[in-house]
């Protein structure tokens, strides 16, 4: 059910990352921060590492934000939004997890049952080893992070 009461949510924020990998936690500690947010018709889902799962959560919804850290060579806690067609020209590899979040996207584009938009707001970890915790630079970030997973959200 939707942030709203809604029977059908049309929208869903998905959370993506592990948190014992220290920053790449950013996607499940922002969507665990929407929780307090106003987010109508929208679903707040954190998957983990979902890998290729997500393809399944991606045809549920009319519009999707993945949100998750991503290695596009920017400053510790800097903020992109990327869209499906924006991303060819970033490599595959700058997830840090086993599934690129570019290669959902591409992947996402060529699903039948596809959301008519999907945007991943991306963050630039500082340190994705073992360990718990995010960075600071990545934890003073959240409140930024949040609220353009909302302004997103709220466009699509």
């Amino acid at each position: 059910m939707g942030e709203d009461g809604d029977a059908t949510p049309t929208r869903a924020v998905v959370g993506l990352g592990n948190p014992y990998r220290r920053d790449d936690g950013v996607g499940p500690a922002i969507v665990d921060r929407l929780s307090e947010r106003d987010l109508p018709s929208t679903d707040l889902l954190d998957l983990g590492d979902a890998g290729f799962e997500l393809v399944h959560v991606l045809a549920e919804y009319e519009a999707v934000v993945i949100v998750d850290a991503v290695d596009f060579d920017g400053d510790p806690g800097e903020i992109v939004i990327f869209a499906p067609d924006g991303t060819a020209e970033l490599r595959p590899d700058r997830g840090t997890h086993r599934t690129a979040p570019f290669e959902l996207l591409e992947l996402a584009g060529r699903i039948e049952d596809a959301p008519a938009t999907v945007r991943l707001v991306g963050v630039q970890p500082d340190d994705v080893s073992y360990g718990e915790g995010l960075g600071q630079p990545i934890a003073n970030a959240l409140s930024d992070a949040a609220n353009t997973v909302v302004d997103v959200t709220r466009d699509l």
